[in-house]
C-alpha cells in the first residue's frame, strides 16, 4: 500500500470510529466536531457552505440538545442561525438599510456563534463579535474569521475599538434586568456611528401575558433563572417587560425615540425596537 492510499484508510478508520462514537451518544461533541473538521461526506459544513463547528461550552447548543422537542439538536442549532439571520435582514429591509449595504457591523453578546457562523459569511470582513463569556471571542475569531472583543460585565468600563453602522444585541435585554438597561443601552449607544442603528430585542408584552408572566406596576418582570449556568442569574435571569416600559426606558437613557418596534420579531416572542443615532 502506498502513502496516500495508507493516509486514505487511516482517514476512513478515524471517520468510522467517530460515526460510530454518535452512534453511541448522539450529541458526543467531539465527534460531530471531527467529522466536520475532516469534511467527511454529509457533514453540516459542507452542504450549510458554513463552519459548523460547535464550541462545547456552548450553552445555547446545550438548551437545544436538552429541549422536549429535539429531534436533531445539531441540524436545529444551526438552521435556528440561519433563522435569526433571516430575521434580521428583513427588519434592515423594512428600516430602507439592507445588511449588504452597510459597512460595520457589531454582533454584542455574540455568545458561541449560533448566528455569527452565517452573518460572517453573509458580510465578509465587516462583522466584529463580542461577548463577555469564557474562551467565546477567541472560538469565534478563530473560527468565523469575525473581529471581535471581550465584554464587561460592567457597562461603564467597556470600551469600542470602533464605531458601526449596525449594533446589534439579540436576546440580551431579555436577560438583563431594568435596572441595568440605562446603563446597557448608553454603552451599546456609544458603538454606534453617527446616522447608524442600535437593535435590541425585547419580549413581546402579549406573548409573556399569554405564559402567565405578571407585570409589577412598573411594567416589568425578572426571574433568576435562564439556560445560561455560568452567569450569575442575578444580572442575566429573564427580563419581561410591558411595551410601555420598555420604550420608557429606552427614552430614559438615550433620550431618543425607537425609529421601528417590529413585533414578533425573533423566535416565537422577541419584539425588535430600531433606534438610528443622529
Amino acid at each position: 500500500m502506498n502513502q496516500t492510499a495508507a493516509a486514505s484508510a487511516l482517514i476512513e478508520q478515524s471517520r468510522q470510529l467517530h460515526l460510530d462514537a454518535l452512534k453511541k451518544n448522539p450529541l458526543d461533541l467531539h465527534a460531530y466536531n471531527a467529522l466536520e473538521a475532516m469534511m467527511s461526506s454529509g457533514c453540516y459544513s459542507e452542504w450549510m457552505l458554513i463552519n459548523a463547528a460547535i464550541h462545547p461550552r456552548d450553552e445555547i447548543f446545550q438548551y437545544f440538545a436538552g429541549h422536549e422537542s429535539a429531534g436533531n439538536p445539531f441540524r436545529e442549532y444551526l438552521s435556528d442561525g440561519w433563522r435569526s439571520m433571516v430575521e434580521l435582514m428583513t427588519i434592515l429591509e423594512r428600516v430602507n438599510r439592507p445588511l449588504l449595504q452597510l459597512n460595520s457591523v457589531l454582533e454584542f453578546a455574540a455568545g458561541f456563534g449560533r448566528f455569527t457562523r452565517h452573518l460572517a459569511k453573509a458580510i465578509p470582513g465587516k462583522l466584529t463579535c463580542s461577548d463577555v463569556q469564557a474562551e467565546s471571542v477567541d472560538f469565534l475569531k478563530a473560527s468565523f474569521g469575525v473581529d471581535g472583543f471581550y465584554s464587561s460585565h460592567e457597562p461603564d468600563t467597556l470600551h469600542f475599538p470602533a464605531q458601526y453602522d449596525l449594533v446589534f444585541a439579540l436576546s440580551m435585554f431579555t436577560h438583563v434586568p431594568l435596572e441595568m438597561w440605562g446603563p446597557w443601552l448608553r454603552c451599546l449607544w456609544r458603538g454606534v456611528a453617527p446616522g447608524g442603528l442600535l437593535i435590541v430585542s425585547i419580549h413581546n408584552e402579549d406573548a409573556a401575558k399569554k405564559m402567565g408572566v405578571v407585570f409589577s406596576a412598573r411594567g416589568d418582570h425578572f426571574i433568576r433563572s435562564s439556560e445560561s449556568t455560568s452567569l450569575d442569574s442575578a444580572v442575566y435571569g429573564t427580563t419581561f417587560t410591558t411595551a410601555q416600559c420598555a420604550l420608557g426606558a429606552l427614552q430614559d437613557a438615550l433620550n431618543t425615540s425607537v425609529m421601528s418596534h417590529e413585533k414578533i420579531a425573533f423566535w416565537i416572542g422577541q419584539d425588535a425596537l430600531v433606534i438610528q443615532k443622529p
